[in-house]
């Protein structure tokens, strides 16, 4: 940050004028008294807002009639406007996270009224005419009168325009749902690792939530998705809270439509036996007007009920001549029957024909308990604090379900969340400091669920048949009888191999992976607002924060190994490792690791010292993984006149990325060089923002907007644990008879005995990880620039339509590539290596002596030349919305959006969404310069048409009770569907065989959620609640996901198919449908053979489904 900057803070912090801006937990009133009569601006009217549990605020008009008063926590005030003998009263006036409300008045200037009240009815308009913020705000009204499909706050964010659910959570705006930030009162929360939600807040607690899809402030930053602003209940001067309980069934819920697919010998499908919770908030005053306390507990119960299919391949029909299947007749083709000793195939999808055997349900249970704690102080209406404290501890048991049941996991975590915030007016309200500091903590732990099973190792079989599996590990007597071949007069199917585990693995063992892990981020902000007059109204705001980001992050398996048993063939023994130099003198790395050298040109093996990486808690196996952020910021918000309005920032960044600890200051014995604390900083990350508003009416009912921005991506822990982190597995490579004797459990040799043998490994070694990664010179932020424009009316109270147009792009990304065949990865921005940093090297190169270190920076220098050659990431957001709200008091409430979008480019974001691998700035997508090919297009998120439409109304009868029904509609277009294949390197879903989008799209999908109240008052303003929610309404279980792969990286076997054999394939450049049957298959070192690919029968087909039709129960007593 320039000296400049520095000192521009300086003078906002200590320059005593005005300050009037709201805080993140907080939003404004503001407005401007006229004349009734002339127009003219009143001066010296003194206006005073009020609420239960807000100390009283007040402020007079100054010489243009104009009054704003901020620090508002979100809820219900009454504005009372004095001037001379007159009082006139705004009731009902809604003031949301974030939001200015503004109340505009006309009165006389005479002061006539003789000391009457004059009470207004009606709301005040609900346009901020001071923001450009995209988006909603979602009260608690929202919450509990819209069937929202779930109990935590993420599940209400799919209301916003503009966004869209992905595997992880809602998307905003074309982005992917990694790419957002999470505030719980005030307090970053945001997910480390992934940037997932990070605290889960149960609905009960939650007072609002204020979802910004765009055009936000220099306040806001650290995400290239949306920003969700959550805010928890507080307590006020009356006692008050509620007791509740919600129920859904296992019996509520309809049957899950079937999807086609290629049946193991073992199926799994979850149903939910029950959701549960129940639990209490309360709050209210300890001092009145001084102090107030709010708490909540909630324990929720899930059981997930897993139904436990073994079955058999048939051999007894056949596809008659008009494409039908015969009946099953499994007497031999010779007798007249169908048997042929090939496994039957469905004709219409390819798949096996199975047959049930038997069926067992194993449950998963979890339980949680939902935490929270509040204390508001007001030392004065100037001087206040809050502490804000979640706790939500949880477990879960889950039993094996390809294997025995007793070979299942358990785990434990909890989620810790502190948030200590002050506000200080001074200088008779000039100056407004706001002060806080936050902790976000989250830990897991994963273990075996049978304690003597944590020592064991994990071992996959792949291969064998589940019948001798059955008899070695208690499978039922009908799964052992059904699934034995040659079992005398009870097997049915003599010919084949009845159960056989080719295609699902069958788990013993320990629990494999074991977890200690722990998330921390520690938040510190400061910021100041103050007001001046010049030319109009200047509102600057400045502020200063910093993270510190840090993880720990477990390596460890059960038994100190995992085992990949690919029965008779070959059995892998992987491990974690750490590496050193053959001349570390280290005691610890006691055992000798060797691998193929990845530069093919050298060849041979490389050498090095290994540690072997023990279980759970011994040395080496807790990562801990640290990035430091820090940011500041300025911003006008000028008010030319009360109702034009420009708003002007700027926003700088930084972001420390830091090797793992065990590495800081050790050699990298691969490269020679000493790793430092720092694996990559990225400086200079200025994010200008600028907006302008005008409302036409002159009264808050009316804006005119358009903002441009830039927005830096805050670059999630993964990285730093993946490329900076040195994750490194040792595999060994055994014939099975090195292993021992047979099994007869297995029916081969057991591969314990190859993790514990001191004989050396037959068929090779290899270190994945070791090569490590380079960060390419000049390497700058991943950002995206951002336009909006729009307007908003309010035809009439309450109700208001809006219009607005979006266009997001990426600007620059941050990603892995490879150049050389993925033997070396260098974190870069793709299509873009500076000139400058160009010259900078080959300086360096030019004045170094000929050797090895000169040899070594030509040969970098080069791959970061070939960074250019990639194409640079495109993701093209460009959408118009049209919105729509009303409300008539409390009784009618509706909301509408109608979203137009287009999402297009080669780069979905932090999500790879075609081959579902979930590593942000670190994917597959830019490995290989080959797999670019075909991916521009319609991207996964492009979903062109939206609709939403939400709802409630409530008809009171007085005594006789409250009436409320509520909806929740949404239809959306389908996905684009692409045609994948395998790569050789990569594995499947790699390759875009065809342009991406040019095979089609799903179907349109819509459904509808309905909820039903009744409640009824009781004495002493206590009123009793029972409602009822349906889900999926009329059990549209549309497509969620299609199988884009074209060509599977193991073709299926079927008859005379040449079932079995290995296929990948290459792209067909700019190609169509047609070319696929040209397209031939690519041997394991990338040549092209003259085998044609074969068609995975399952191509274009659904693979996932919306959930069905279900129902909710539940109860509340509110006091």
């Amino acid at each position: 940050m320039s000296l400049r900057s520095v000192v521009v803070v300086a003078l906002l912090l200590w320059f005593p004028v005005g300050a009037l801006a709201q805080s993140p937990t907080t939003g404004a009133i503001q407005g401007v008294v006229t004349d009734s009569k002339s127009g003219d601006a009143l001066a010296g009217v003194t206006v005073i807002i009020t609420a239960s549990g807000v100390s009283t605020q007040s402020q007079i008009t100054d010489s243009r009639g104009a009054y704003k008063i901020a620090n508002l926590p979100p809820g219900r005030y009454l504005v009372t406007f004095y001037y001379l003998d007159s009082t006139i009263e705004r009731s009902d006036i809604i003031v949301g996270i974030q939001k200015v409300t503004p109340v505009y008045l006309k009165m006389g200037a005479d002061g006539g009224g003789k000391g009457e009240v004059v009470r207004i009815e009606g709301h005040a308009p609900t346009i901020d005419p001071t923001s450009t913020a995209q988006g909603i705000t979602i009260d608690k009204d929202y919450l509990k009168n819209i069937p929202v499909p779930g109990r935590t706050f993420e599940s209400a964010l799919g209301a916003a325009p503009g966004s869209q659910g992905d595997v992880l959570g809602v998307a905003f705006s074309g982005s992917t749902s990694l790419e957002n930030q999470y505030i719980v009162d005030g307090v970053n929360t945001t997910g480390l690792t992934f940037g997932t939600v990070g605290s889960p807040v149960i609905n009960d607690f939650i007072e609002e939530i204020e979802i910004i899809t765009g055009g936000y402030n220099a306040e806001f930053g650290r995400a290239t998705g949306g920003i969700v602003n959550v805010v928890t209940k507080s307590g006020s001067n009356e006692l008050k809270g509620s007791i509740f309980g919600y129920m859904q069934p296992g019996f509520l819920t309809a049957p899950a439509v079937e999807t086609p697919s290629n049946s193991s010998s073992i199926d799994v499908v979850g149903d939910v036996g029950y959701r549960a919770d129940l639990g209490f908030e309360i709050g209210g005053p300890i001092k009145k007007d001084k102090l107030w306390f709010y708490v909540g507990f909630a324990p929720a119960f899930t059981r997930i009920d897993y139904t436990r299919t073994t079955k058999t391949q048939t051999d007894c029909r056949r596809t008659l001549e008009d494409g039908t299947r015969s009946d099953c007749d499994t007497r031999l083709v010779t007798q007249g029957g169908f048997a042929d000793g090939t496994a039957d195939i469905d004709p219409d999808t390819g798949f096996f024909i199975t047959d049930d055997v038997d069926s067992e349900v194993r449950a998963t249970t979890l339980r949680t308990y939902n935490t929270l704690a509040k204390l508001n102080y007001a030392l004065n209406p100037q001087q206040q604090g809050q502490l804000a404290v979640s706790y939500v501890p949880g477990s879960s048991r889950r039993p094996g379900l390809f294997g025995p049941a007793s070979y299942g996991r358990k785990s434990s975590g909890a989620n810790t969340d502190v948030s200590l915030k002050w506000t200080s007016k001074f200088n008779n309200d000039r100056t407004e400091v706001e002060a806080t500091l936050g902790l976000h903590r989250d830990s897991f732990t994963l273990e075996a669920i049978d304690d003597t099973l944590q020592g064991t190792p994990q071992q996959i079989l792949i291969g064998g048949e589940l019948g001798t599996y059955g008899r070695g590990f208690g499978e039922s007597q009908a799964t052992q009888a059904g699934c034995t071949d040659g079992m005398t007069g009870g097997d049915r199917f003599p010919f084949i191999t009845n159960c056989p585990m080719d295609s699902s693995a069958y788990i013993i063992g320990g629990p494999g992976s074991v977890y200690q892990d722990l998330e921390q981020r520690r938040t510190g902000r400061i910021s100041v607002t103050q007001r001046v007059k010049a030319a109009g109204t200047h509102e600057f705001k400045a502020g200063i924060d910093s993270e510190d980001n840090r993880s720990t992050n477990t390596r460890a398996l059960s038994g100190d190994a995992f085992l990949y048993n690919q029965v008779n063939l070959a059995v892998d023994v992987l491990r974690w490792v750490q590496i050193a130099g053959t001349e570390d003198g280290r005691e610890r790395f006691d055992q000798m690791c060797t691998t193929a050298n990845p530069d093919a040109e050298v060849g041979g093996m490389l050498q090095f010292k290994c540690d072997f990486l023990g279980n759970l808690g011994a040395e080496g196996t807790g990562v801990v993984s640290n990035t430091f952020n820090w940011s500041a910021y300025v911003r006008d918000s000028w008010q030319i006149r009360p109702n034009i309005t420009v708003n002007a920032g700027m926003r700088y960044e930084e972001q420390r990325l830091r090797y793992a600890g065990f590495l800081q200051g050790q050699v990298d014995p691969v490269t020679g060089e000493t790793f430092g604390k720092n694996a990559l900083v990225l400086k200079n990350e200025w994010a200008p923002r600028l907006g302008i508003l005008y409302d036409w009416t002159k009264e808050g009912r009316s804006k005119v907007y358009a903002h441009w921005g830039r927005f830096y991506e805050s670059i999630p822990l993964a990285i730093n644990n993946l490329t900076f982190g040195q994750p490194i597995i040792y595999s060994q490579t055994y014939t099975p008879t090195l292993c021992g004797e047979v099994d007869p459990a297995i029916g081969a040799p057991n591969g314990f005995g190859c993790s514990t043998t001191a004989t050396e490994p037959d068929q090779g070694t290899q270190l994945s990880g070791v090569n490590g990664s380079l960060v390419a010179p000049g390497l700058k932020g991943q950002y995206i620039d951002e336009i909006v424009a729009g307007a908003e009316y309010e035809f009439f109270d309450d109700f208001k339509l809006g219009l607005s147009i979006q266009d997001r792009r990426y600007g620059r990304v941050i990603e892995d590539v490879s150049v050389d065949g993925a033997n070396t990865y260098i974190v870069a921005n793709p299509g873009d290596f500076p000139k400058d940093e160009e010259a900078k090297l080959q300086r360096r190169i030019d004045a170094m002596e000929a050797g090895a270190d000169r040899d070594l920076l030509e040969k970098q220098l080069e791959m970061f030349r070939g960074i250019r050659i990639f194409d640079k990431p495109r993701r093209d957001y460009t959408a118009m919305q049209i919105t729509m709200s009303r409300r008539f008091k409390n009784k009618l409430y509706t909301q509408a959006s109608y979203t137009f979008s287009r999402t297009r480019g080669n780069y979905p974001g932090l999500i790879s969404y075609d081959d579902n691998v979930i590593l942000p700035n670190a994917s597959t997508q830019y490995d290989l310069i080959e797999l670019l090919a075909n991916r521009i297009g319609p991207l996964p998120q492009d979903r062109p048409h939206y609709v939403k439409l939400d709802g409630y109304y409530t008809h009171d009868k007085g005594k006789i009770g409250a009436f409320t029904v509520g909806a929740r509609f949404r239809a959306l277009s389908g996905i684009p569907q692409n045609a994948l294949g395998s790569h050789y390197l990569y594995g499947d879903s790699q390759s875009f065989l065809l342009p991406r989008g040019t095979i089609g799209r799903s179907s349109f999908e819509h459904g509808l959620d309905l909820h039903v109240g009744y409640a009824r008052p009781l004495k002493r303003q206590m009123k009793f609640e029972v409602f009822f929610d349906i889900y999926n309404v009329y059990d549209n279980q549309g497509t969620f996901n299609v199988d884009d792969s074209y060509a599977n990286g193991v073709r299926q076997s079927q008859p005379n198919g040449g079932g079995g054999s290995l296929q990948n394939a290459n792209p067909v450049s700019g190609g169509t449908y047609d070319d696929l049957l040209w397209v031939k298959t690519v041997n394991d070192d990338g040549g092209e053979t003259n085998v044609p690919i074969g068609r995975n029968p399952n191509f274009r087909k659904t693979i996932g489904r919306y959930g069905p039709a279900y129902g909710r129960i539940g109860a509340r007593l509110t006091f």
